[in-house]
């Protein structure tokens, strides 16, 4: 299994970050995350069940950069929460969340965002795609094209909880970033 971490811009809504590997020490790996989280002032919402990133940060003071359980999913009683300790961050990613976090992204690849093209004479016209055309990682592509929700899919999973905590903040926001 690798090490997967996406960053979303809420202002555009596009990812403009994407680290996947895996180091020989697992602290490695949530080293990386952690830098990504200072460079782009970020929160991070991970899955809880995979041990090691909370004392990780807590060791190095930066459980500030975790992102507490998101309060729709407690809402919905699709997460067991406590407000103490690791179990006060993250999320738990069994088959209902995975589920629902697949919603999620289904319906980010799906909207409609608006883009200028420039033709061959310099013209700019605005046209309307999906969100799918608008991501640059051929790996994640290549994912998604595969994805099975039966098999591990690093990229997609990561990807579900990066949708989850977006998904928290239209919530936050009234519908708007």
């Amino acid at each position: 299994s690798l090490s997967s971490t996406f960053v979303l811009d809420l202002f555009t809504d596009r990812i403009v970050a994407e680290y996947t590997g895996r180091h020989p020490f697992a602290d490695d790996n949530f080293e990386v995350v952690r830098l990504l989280c200072l460079f782009y002032n970020a929160k991070c919402l991970y899955e809880s069940n995979k041990k090691g990133l909370f004392p990780y940060f807590q060791k190095k003071n930066c459980v500030y950069l975790l992102a507490e359980t998101p309060q729709y999913l407690r809402d919905m009683q699709l997460v067991k929460y406590s407000a103490f300790g690791s179990n006060k961050y993250g999320v738990n990613a069994g088959p209902a969340i995975n589920s629902y976090a697949n919603d999620r992204i289904r319906e980010w690849l799906k909207k409609e965002i608006t883009v200028t093209v420039i033709d061959e004479n310099g013209n700019e016209t605005e046209v309307i795609i999906p969100q799918l055309y608008n991501i640059r990682s051929r790996a994640l592509l290549e994912e998604l094209i595969a994805f099975d929700p039966i098999r591990n899919f690093d990229r997609i999973r990561a990807l579900g909880m990066l949708m989850l905590y977006r998904e928290e903040k239209i919530i936050e926001n009234g519908g708007n970033y």
